[in-house]
C-alpha cells in the first residue's frame, strides 16, 4: 500500500477515524497544547501515539480545518468522517471517489478519489473545484440578473472584457434553467450571415409593429414598435396604445436620433403594413431625403433583423415573467427590460463589440443589474403613519429609470410603479410566491397621456461614468442605484427607447436567432377593473345627525388629499376584521354605524 507522508495537502477520509489528525505540527495556523499528558490514540495495529495538542489547520485562504489532533508518530493526515457529519456535511462514497456535501443546503464541500483502498482528498485541487462550484453559483445568479441571457454569451462576453462590474464570476451552463426552457424553447437554427452590409450607425434603420398583445399593459398600451440599428443591432422599444400612434412615435424618433447622434439616417426598412406604408410617412421621408425600403408581401425573412428581434424580446420577456409568476399585465415593463439589458450584452457577431459600444463608443457597466421579478424592500421617505410605522413597504423590480440612477419598481401597498434608488432586493429562488393581483387593487385612473407612448429610455443612451455603489446582503440582497437609463412603460416622463436583441444563443443556450416571429394571440383584452370611489355627502338629513348640527360636517379622509403628494391613489378594501381595525377611516365608520343603531333603538322606545 502507498504511504501518503504528512506535511502535503493529500488527507485521506476515514470512517474509523474519531477526529480528523495529523503528526506534523507546522501544518496548524493556530494550536493549544494537550493538558492532558495520558491522552493517546490507538492504531489499528495496536499501537498508541501521544496527543500533543488541537488546533486549525489552514488550507486555504478561505478555507480551514478545525479540531484537528497532533499525534505523535502519526504518518498520515486523516479526517474523520463521524466528525464531518457532526459539523454538518454529509459524505457520498462511490468506487470512484467520494463528495461531501453541506447538509445545509446540499452543495458540495469538496471531491475526493479512490486510490488503492483509500479515499484520498487532494486540498490542492479540492480548493479550485470549491471556488469554480462558487463561482458558477454566482454565474447562474448573474445568468437570472442579465434577463436569462444564454450562459455561452455571458462567458465570451467577459472573456473578452466587453463588459465591466463582474469579477469572480464562471459562467458555465452545467445545469438547465426551467424559466429558459419555459420560455425560450426553440427547434432547429438556421446558418447567420457572416457579412457587413452597412458601415455605421443609423445608415440603415429596420423596423417592425407587433401586436396587439391580449392583455393590456400597466400603462394602457397594446403595441410595441420595435427600431433596430443594422450596423450596431442597438435596439430601442415604443409601447403605443393604438396603431395609429405608430406615425408621429416614429417621426419624432427620426429627428431626435439625427439630431442627438449627428448622423443622418439613410434608409428605413419595414414590412407593407398600413402603419408604415401611408403618405404621412411617406411625405416626411421625402422631405428628410430618407429612403423607405419594404419586405416582399408574407416574406418576413426580408426584414428577419427585427423579426428575430422581436421573437428575442419576446422569449426572454417570456422567461423574466415566468421566473417569479408575475402577472402578464406586466409585459411591457418585462420587454422593455430585456431590450435594456440586450443592449448592453449582444455581442456582434463580425465586430466582436456590444452594441452600446458600437454606437456610445464605451463599454457597458453591468453591475447595478438585478433579478427581472425579485422581492424589494422600497424604503419610504414620507407620509409614514408614525415613527414607529415600519421604514419599507414591499414590492418587486420592474427594470431601470433612465432619467436617474434608480430602479423601477411595483410598489405592492399602493399599485404604483415607482422610481427609488432607496430599495433592497431579495434574489432568492421564489422570492416572489405571490404576485400582487391588479383586478384586486383596482384599475387607476388613466395615468398620463406619457406613458401611451412610453419608451425604455433616451435615443441616446447615457451610462454613469461611475457605477452605483451596491450593498449586497448576506444571500443575495442588494441595495443599489442603477445608472440614468431604461425608463418603463408606467413613468411619467417621455422617454425614446434604445435597446439591442440578446447575445446570440449557441447550440445547448436557449433562445438564438430564428426566421420565424412568434405570433401573439390576439384575444380581446379584458375590460378593467372598475375604479371604486368613495362618495361624499355634502347635505344630511336633521335626523341622522348626532350632536350639534351648527357645526361642520366631519367626513372621512378624502383621497384627494393625497393626491396632493402622490400621482395616483389604489383603493383597497380590507377583506377582514383585522385590517379594517388597523385602518382609522374604518374604525371611524363603524363607530358611526353603532351610534347609529344606539339612535334608533332610543327612537323604537318612543313608539
Amino acid at each position: 500500500m502507498e504511504v501518503y507522508a504528512s506535511g502535503g495537502s493529500s488527507w485521506i477520509l476515514d470512517s474509523g477515524c474519531t477526529n480528523h489528525m495529523t503528526g506534523e505540527k507546522k501544518m496548524f495556523s493556530s494550536y493549544e497544547k494537550n493538558q492532558d499528558p495520558q491522552r493517546a490514540i490507538t492504531f489499528g495495529d495496536g499501537n498508541q501515539g501521544l496527543v500533543k495538542g488541537l488546533g486549525k489547520i489552514t488550507i486555504s485562504p478561505d478555507h480551514s480545518i478545525s479540531n484537528v489532533f497532533l499525534v505523535d508518530s502519526l504518518d498520515y493526515n486523516l479526517l474523520s468522517v463521524s466528525q464531518l457529519c457532526q459539523m454538518g456535511y454529509n459524505c457520498l462514497f462511490t468506487d470512484i471517489g467520494v463528495t461531501v456535501f453541506r447538509r445545509s443546503d446540499d452543495s458540495i464541500a469538496f471531491k475526493g478519489v479512490l486510490e488503492g483502498q483509500l479515499y484520498l482528498v487532494d486540498f490542492d485541487r479540492a480548493e479550485l473545484d470549491t471556488c469554480l462550484i462558487a463561482k458558477t453559483n454566482m454565474g447562474w445568479l448573474w445568468h437570472r440578473r442579465l434577463a436569462h441571457v444564454g450562459m455561452k454569451n455571458l462567458h465570451k462576453l467577459l472573456k473578452g472584457e466587453h463588459i465591466l462590474g463582474l469579477t469572480n464570476v464562471h459562467f458555465e451552463k452545467d445545469r438547465i434553467c426551467s424559466a429558459c426552457q419555459a420560455g425560450k424553447q426553440v427547434g432547429s437554427h438556421h446558418p447567420h450571415k457572416n457579412i457587413m452590409t452597412t458601415d455605421r450607425p443609423l445608415e440603415l434603420l429596420h423596423m417592425d409593429l407587433f401586436g396587439p398583445i391580449a392583455y393590456i399593459s400597466i400603462g394602457g398600451s397594446k403595441y410595441c414598435l420595435v427600431i433596430v440599428d443594422d450596423y450596431s443591432r442597438f435596439t430601442w422599444v415604443f409601447f403605443l396604445q393604438e396603431k395609429s400612434q405608430t406615425q408621429e412615435t416614429l417621426k419624432g424618433f427620426l429627428r431626435r436620433a439625427q439630431n442627438e447622434f449627428g448622423l443622418r439616417i439613410k434608409k428605413i426598412r419595414s414590412d407593407n403594413g398600413t402603419e408604415f406604408k401611408n403618405s404621412e410617412i411617406e411625405g416626411f421621408l421625402e422631405e428628410e431625403g430618407i429612403k423607405h425600403e419594404f419586405s416582399s408581401p408574407y416574406t418576413p425573412q426580408q426584414n428577419g433583423v427585427v423579426e428575430r428581434k422581436n421573437r428575442t424580446l419576446l422569449d426572454m420577456a417570456r422567461t423574466m415573467l415566468d421566473e417569479y409568476k408575475t402577472s402578464d399585465r406586466f409585459w411591457a415593463e418585462a420587454v422593455n427590460t430585456a431590450c435594456y439589458a440586450i443592449n448592453r450584452l449582444y455581442l456582434h457577431r463580425i465586430l466582436k463589440k456590444t452594441s452600446y459600444e458600437l454606437l456610445t463608443g464605451k463599454k457597458p457597466n453591468i453591475s447595478y443589474f438585478r433579478v427581472f421579478g425579485s422581492k424589494c424592500f422600497i424604503l419610504v421617505k414620507r407620509g409614514r403613519k408614525s415613527k414607529f410605522a415600519p421604514k419599507t413597504v414591499e414590492g418587486f423590480l420592474l427594470g431601470y429609470d433612465s432619467n436617474t440612477r434608480a430602479y423601477r419598481v411595483f410598489n405592492k401597498s399602493t399599485g404604483l410603479v415607482e422610481v427609488s434608488c432607496d430599495v433592497v432586493f431579495d434574489e432568492t429562488n421564489g422570492s416572489q410566491i405571490e404576485q400582487v393581483d391588479l383586478d384586486e387593487i383596482g384599475e387607476e385612473e388613466t395615468p398620463c397621456i406619457a406613458l401611451r407612448n412610453m419608451s425604455i429610455g433616451d435615443v441616446c443612451p447615457k451610462e454613469s461614468e461611475e457605477p452605483p455603489i451596491a450593498q449586497d446582503q448576506p444571500s443575495s440582497s442588494t441595495q443599489a442605484s442603477p445608472p440614468t437609463q431604461n425608463e418603463d412603460e408606467t413613468q411619467v416622463d417621455e422617454g425614446q427607447n434604445q435597446e439591442d436583441e440578446p447575445p446570440q444563443d449557441d447550440g445547448n443556450d436557449q433562445g438564438g436567432d430564428a426566421n420565424d416571429q412568434e405570433k401573439e394571440d390576439e384575444e380581446e383584452p379584458r375590460p378593467p377593473h372598475p375604479r371604486v370611489h368613495q362618495a361624499i355627502q355634502r347635505d344630511h338629513p336633521v335626523d341622522t345627525i348626532l350632536g350639534d348640527i351648527h357645526k361642520g360636517v366631519t367626513t372621512r379622509s378624502r383621497v384627494a388629499h393625497f393626491c396632493e403628494h402622490y400621482s395616483f391613489v389604489s383603493s383597497i378594501e380590507p377583506h377582514r376584521v383585522e385590517e379594517a381595525l388597523q385602518d382609522s377611516d374604518w374604525v371611524v365608520a363603524m363607530q358611526e354605524e353603532l351610534n347609529n343603531f344606539t339612535r334608533n333603538e332610543g327612537a323604537d322606545g318612543f313608539i
